[in-house]
């Protein structure tokens, strides 16, 4: 873990409430790995004081990528730095990181928590694994990384729950073309992430929570959920990839 400052290369919207940022880090882009996420502060005064959490969705020499939709005061603060602003950046953060273990991989997201399974994809294809992504979103408007997915050449499949582009659905409905030897990872809203482990043996489904956060590092206690014993354990320390089998959702 690293408290740096990056620069913005690039800042840019990609669909109505979606944006792409590009920031160079060298000093902590060399050891981030599928799974990580970076804090980001996202204003240059102490207004808001806290900083804000994201997936590394990508690595590119010394750059990092991350994806964001823009919900509230944060995310409309960091929307505004400009190229060439510079940022403060703490991490790469998390322990619990994705399984790179098995032939078949299917990488389930849900709409912008497709950002938490792209550099997984990377890292796959990379070691020679098969890989297949199904990408859910509410409506054509939130199929915002689909231009990732077609310049990274990987195999896809879009379902929006209004039937406004790919298949209408639930990605939830194409399960059953993947049989037990795939392993799955999965990010997104929790319904979703609860819906999957109801239909997907768990020792078999890894799943990357969303939280909010305060810190980033364990000490805050905002993030937590409890285990399959009934513990708490801490989305961004222990997290924020689980097992299947591990949380209660």
């Amino acid at each position: 873990m690293r408290d740096t400052k990056g620069k913005v290369l690039q800042n840019l919207p990609i669909s109505p409430r979606t944006y792409m940022m590009q920031v160079l880090a060298p000093q902590i882009t060399p050891y981030i790995r599928a799974g990580h996420f970076v804090m980001i502060k996202v204003s240059h005064t102490k207004d808001p004081i806290g900083r804000r959490a994201f997936a590394v969705a990508d690595i590119k020499k010394e750059s990092l990528f991350i994806f964001y939709d823009v919900v509230g005061r944060g995310t409309e603060l960091l929307s505004g730095f400009s190229q060439g602003s510079q940022v403060d950046i703490l991490g790469p953060l998390g322990k619990g990181l994705f399984n790179l273990e098995g032939d078949k991989h299917l990488l389930i997201g849900g709409g912008i928590g497709l950002a938490g399974l792209t550099l997984l994809g990377k890292e796959l294809r990379k070691a020679g694994k098969t890989v297949f992504f199904l990408y859910g979103a509410r409506s054509k408007e939130q199929v915002s990384i689909e231009s990732w997915l077609k310049e990274e050449g990987f195999d896809y499949l879009i379902y929006t729950q209004d039937g406004s582009y790919g298949k209408k659905g639930l990605i939830t409905d194409a399960l059953s073309d993947f049989d037990s030897s795939w392993v799955v990872s999965a990010c997104g809203p929790k319904g979703m992430l609860k819906a999957l482990k109801n239909l997907i043996d768990p020792s078999r489904l890894y799943l990357s929570l969303e939280s909010r956060m305060a810190c980033g590092w364990g000490v805050c206690l905002g993030c937590v959920v409890k285990n399959k014993e009934g513990k708490y354990v801490r989305v961004c320390y222990e997290g924020p990839v689980f097992r299947g089998d591990e949380v209660s959702l």
